[in-house]
């Protein structure tokens, strides 16, 4: 099966070689071993202990997952006291580190709690059911593998503070689309953050930070744009470009634009400067990509 999850559209390919369930009795001994294929664990109750191959050892009990790398030495046992239950699942396939250093896994750190384990136990328990040598369950098994990777790196994603800007970047390019794509109508702040799933004050906050604008600011400044271009491209007259632009108002059309553009909408009109009339407006989209 193969996908993409990433910024940059990298494909990961992989297939599940064995899923198992097992409750290990308090006198089973250690297994140590260089794994043959990756090995995902999902401890449902107790604990145990891994050591790696250069002699660390990390406790672990419910509610938290490991993954031993293809390759790589390990030595791992349950806790004689109060032994795992782990759910596992063998993965083989291409770029398989990447994939996992998305789900919050690298070699160094081959470890991690996960948050709302009950959600992932469902899951586990539907892949181990689905799982057989057949295609079409193969299919389905690795789709709930899908899963539990997508709610792996959902929550990954959550701690980290490089992808909270890229998703407010994704939130203000969906935004901007919108406004864009409607600039005609009486668009106000509550219809676009209605629209967008926002409050208001959150919307003023996230133009505040990413354009260091007001929305009524962005939305004026588009439409002045779109009257540049209307006056360099036809005949139409003041009135007729203020209405086509979004502006009711021609007094008011004429006022943003002499701010907007240092001379008056009859003034533009005459001289049409050879310009690009939307060079504000990608300007800003560019500030959106480049914060930090």
């Amino acid at each position: 099966m193969t996908f993409s999850v990433d910024e940059f559209g990298e494909e990961y390919k992989f297939s599940i070689g064995k899923v198992g369930y097992e409750h290990c009795p308090p006198s089973k001994g250690p297994v140590s071993r260089v794994r043959p294929n990756n090995a995902w664990h999902f401890v449902l109750f107790g604990r145990g202990t891994v050591i790696t191959a250069d002699g660390k050892m990390y406790k672990i009990k419910r509610g938290e997952s490991f993954l031993l790398y293809q390759d790589e030495y390990y030595n791992y046992y349950p806790d004689p006291q109060d032994p795992w239950t782990y759910i596992w699942v063998e993965v083989t396939g291409d770029n398989m580190e990447a994939m996992f250093r998305q789900c919050g896994f690298t070699k160094e750190n081959f470890h991690r709690a996960l948050s709302g384990f009950d959600g992932y136990v469902e899951l586990l328990k539907s892949m181990k059911d689905a799982f057989d040598e057949s295609d079409v369950q193969q299919m389905r098994a690795c789709a709930y593998l899908i899963l539990i990777m997508s709610k792996c790196i959902e929550e990954e994603r959550e701690g980290r503070a490089d992808f909270k800007i890229i998703r407010k970047r994704r939130q203000m390019r969906d935004i901007l689309t919108y406004m864009n794509n409607n600039f005609s109508l009486p668009l106000t702040n509550e219809d676009i953050a209605a629209e967008n799933g926002l409050s208001v004050r959150a919307l003023t906050a996230l133009f505040a930070e990413l354009l260091q604008m007001t929305p009524v600011q962005y939305m004026n400044a588009y439409r002045i744009s779109v009257a540049c271009e209307r006056f360099q491209l036809t005949d139409m007259s003041v009135a007729e470009t203020a209405k086509w632009s979004g502006f009711d108002d021609v007094k008011y059309f004429s006022r943003v634009f002499r701010k907007e553009k240092g001379m008056s909408p009859q003034e533009y009109k005459k001289a049409k400067p050879d310009e690009d009339a939307f060079a504000l407006i990608r300007k800003k989209e560019e500030e959106v990509m480049s914060v930090k």
